[in-house]
């Protein structure tokens, strides 16, 4: 909420700012070969960075703030991505968020809500033998499985239904 409260607050120029940026990378996506492996492994990547932080944190009773800080900040900007678009673009933005930026988005969510509350959990438990050092890891390992299903989709299927949304960024 946080993310889409704070593009209302944005002046019209921020906003106008945003919006060249967004015409200028969907113009030049059209002249561009995409290399969708290359933006798989960066997908996965950034996400394992994401994911393998909060595990960190989980480890440690003093991890929780720097937990919630990290799901803050990919809460923020999945809100205010939507958020612009939906404000900036009305209708068409929002037709955007629904078709190429909400499917992987339905995958992300919970999956970080889960890594989160997994990691909290563990974070504040007093027993922290190897045992269920494992047991925590296997079950952040499980569900970062899940969120291969929504890197997936993020590379090879939304990029796809983004030519049909070329006339929102003119």
């Amino acid at each position: 909420m946080a993310g889409a409260f704070t593009v209302i607050s944005l002046s019209s120029q921020q906003k106008l700012n945003v919006s060249i940026f967004l015409q200028e990378f969907f113009n030049s996506q059209r002249s561009v070969s995409i290399n969708r492996w290359a933006i798989f492994k960066e997908s996965l990547w950034q996400h394992f960075v994401t994911v393998f932080f909060i595990w960190f944190f989980g480890i440690f009773v003093w991890g929780s703030p720097f937990i919630l800080t990290i799901i803050g900040i990919r809460g923020f900007s999945f809100g205010f991505t939507i958020g612009f678009m939906v404000e900036y673009y009305r209708f068409g933005g929002f037709l955007f968020s629904l078709v190429c930026i909400l499917p992987q988005s339905i995958v992300y969510v919970p999956c970080y809500i889960g890594i989160g509350i997994i990691s909290m959990l563990f974070s504040l438990k007093k027993n922290r033998r190897r045992d269920k050092v494992s047991q925590y890891t296997t079950r952040v390992a499980i569900v970062f499985l899940i969120l291969l299903v929504g890197i997936f989709i993020e590379t090879f299927i939304s990029p796809f239904l983004f030519p049909l949304f070329i006339w929102i960024f003119r």
